[in-house]
């Protein structure tokens, strides 16, 4: 199929500029393409380049086919050369498919493409345009050569691919298409559909109407402290929304800052209102996109710098021993840094095959942030949860791994994820660590991702009420049971996303109902730390036994009858010298 070009009668030629990427220097850069279409047997060429890959050819191929299918031709009348220009940087990949099928179709078609664009993303037989790796570095590249728009490929709504586009958009100030198919590319890039108020879009608010739910009002089952979750939601918000003031900082992020500030109004509303965790949770996701587009420009080195500084932080942090009171909270700390630990991990040690372009910096960096965001929660519950005295010290006692093997267990046998999700990944570790407590509210995650919320929304509020007191054994399940109710009551309020809504309310107060059962297994495993009794064998300080104050008397009673002992031979010596002296004066000799 791949051959050159015979001797034919020219049909038409075309030329588009497409982005490309220097993975050596992490350097975005503009190609120049060239097609001239003559009459032939299907023959495709490509010169330009030192090399050709082959998934450059495959895309040449795929492009060749896709034009002539779409206007309705048979490839194989006619022959296409393809002249690569990139500058000497020998770039390849399957990337410019979408722009040689435009080069065809316009060659094809005579319909000639805008000078003013360029474009990226895979060809597929079937018309459709795949997505590509690079595009914040492409993004770049076409900025910073004048080009007035570039077209990517549709990533999906809420998707991070759309985020990154959007972010690189709003930093480099050059609009951001995002196309389908072929169909909607060529329109663009003829002009027929114009651009003007075209841009990506990505929305980061919920749009929850916190205002028209009721107060929390559930309380734990037994004795726990639900004041720390409090502290905490405002402690979340807090550093989530000077992470939002740093992102209104930079120029064109002022309607990202907006967007990111509904949702911390929400968090502010659910913390006023008793839903702690639900407002930690809004806050934590806030900050994890305010913390990307904080860092919209990291270059590789300094990526692995901040996640290097994430790991510093998540490791750096100690649990303050157990109590009766704090284990709850402490535990659940636990298990976040635990997390925190583990994803940090991952991403430094997977870094220079991830983090190979921008794209795969900004990925890195947000799921630093979660990390972070973790280890941060962790931080203030420690600090929150310090015991006063030592004789309130608890342990978990180890009876409980035969709980916590059998649950975890279960739990992974059930995961049906082909991926590894970080509670899989974290229940292991603690499993095999002799974290047994840890690995028991680590399963409970595992167990609840893993069921499906009822098939209506009428039996999802039935199944989530008959759950919602038995999920109040500790804070943390309380406050779970808390969240479902909220989404619950916020689906009555927002029919349109009703179901969702509904589904997350079920899923948050399953979740709390197998927290519950874990903390009560937890709490009935609590024995006390044995306190050590202080040694007073040997002295220390000021803390002297009496046998040592005995001989330290005795050795005094002896100094002070040696300086009397002294005392009165001088004494007597004394005498002796005076008497001799009045002997002299007296005119007698001593014999």
């Amino acid at each position: 199929m791949i051959a050159g070009i015979s001797s034919a009668s020219f049909v038409g030629s075309a030329s588009i500029h497409a982005p490309a990427v220097i993975l050596q220097t992490n350097n975005g850069t503009l190609t120049t393409i060239k097609l001239d279409v003559t009459t032939g047997n299907g023959a495709i060429n490509i010169t330009g380049p030192a090399s050709v890959a082959e998934s450059t050819l495959n895309s040449s191929e795929a492009a060749a086919q896709v034009a002539s299918s779409y206007l309705g031709l048979n490839y194989k009348d006619y022959n296409f050369h393809y002249e690569i220009f990139d500058g000497g940087a020998n770039v390849s990949g399957p990337s410019a498919g979408t722009a040689m099928t435009l080069l065809a179709l316009s060659s094809l078609s005579h319909k000639p493409l805008l000078s003013n664009f360029t474009v990226t993303g895979v060809i597929n037989y079937n018309g459709t345009i795949g997505e590509i790796g690079g595009v914040y570095d492409k993004i770049g590249a076409a900025k910073s050569h004048n080009i007035s728009f570039i077209m990517v490929p549709y990533a999906g709504n809420g998707s991070l691919e759309t985020e990154i586009y959007y972010l690189a958009s709003k930093y480099y100030g050059i609009p951001v298409i995002p196309i389908m198919n072929i169909s909607e590319a060529f329109s663009y890039a003829t002009g027929v559909k114009p651009i003007f108020g075209m841009n990506v879009s990505f929305n980061v608010s919920d749009g929850l109407n916190v205002s028209g739910v009721p107060q929390a009002n559930l309380s734990c089952s037994n004795q726990c402290n639900q004041t720390i979750l409090a502290e905490l939601a405002g402690f979340t918000l807090n550093f989530t929304n000077a992470s939002i003031r740093n992102v209104s900082a930079f120029p064109g992020f002022a309607a990202m800052a907006a967007n990111l500030n509904l949702n911390s109004k929400a968090a502010s509303e659910l913390l006023q209102k008793g839903y702690y965790y639900s407002s930690a949770d809004v806050a934590f996701l806030d900050f994890i996109n305010s913390f990307m587009f904080q860092n919209p420009n990291l270059s590789i080195s300094g990526g692995l710098n901040l996640l290097d500084s994430v790991s510093y932080y998540c490791s750096s942090l100690t649990p303050p021993p157990l109590t009766r009171s704090n284990y709850d909270n402490v535990l659940n700390a636990e298990l976040r840094q635990l997390w925190g630990n583990t994803t940090i991990t991952a991403l430094i040690s997977n870094y220079n095959s991830t983090a190979i372009d921008s794209d795969g910096v900004l990925r890195n960096v947000y799921s630093a942030a979660e990390a972070y965001a973790w280890c941060r929660a962790a931080g203030q519950i420690y600090s929150l949860s310090e015991p006063s005295s030592p004789a309130d010290y608890v342990n978990v006692s180890p009876a409980i791994s035969t709980v916590a093997k059998s649950q975890v267990s279960s739990a992974l046998s059930a995961a049906s994820a082909s991926v590894p999700s970080i509670y899989t990944i974290t229940a292991s570790e603690a499993l095999n660590s002799g974290d047994y407590a840890l690995a028991l509210l680590d399963s409970d995650y595992i167990m609840a991702d893993e069921h499906q919320s009822p098939a209506s929304t009428a039996l999802i509020y039935n199944e989530t009420a008959s759950m919602v007191n038995g999920s109040r054994y500790g804070s943390w399940a309380t406050q779970f049971a808390d969240e479902g109710l909220f989404y619950l009551n916020e689906s009555k309020i927002e029919p349109q996303n009703a179901n969702r809504m509904a589904s997350d309310g079920f899923y948050a107060v399953l979740l709390g109902n197998y927290i519950s059962n874990s903390t009560r297994e937890i709490n009935s495993m609590l024995t006390p730390t044995p306190v050590q009794k202080a040694v007073t064998s040997t002295p220390s300080g000021s803390n002297l036994s009496a046998t040592t104050i005995n001989i330290i008397i005795a050795m005094l009673i002896i100094i002070i009858a040696l300086l009397v002992a002294t005392l009165a031979v001088m004494f007597i010596i004394m005498q002796n010298i005076r008497d001799e002296l009045d002997d002299l004066s007296n005119g007698r000799k001593r014999r």
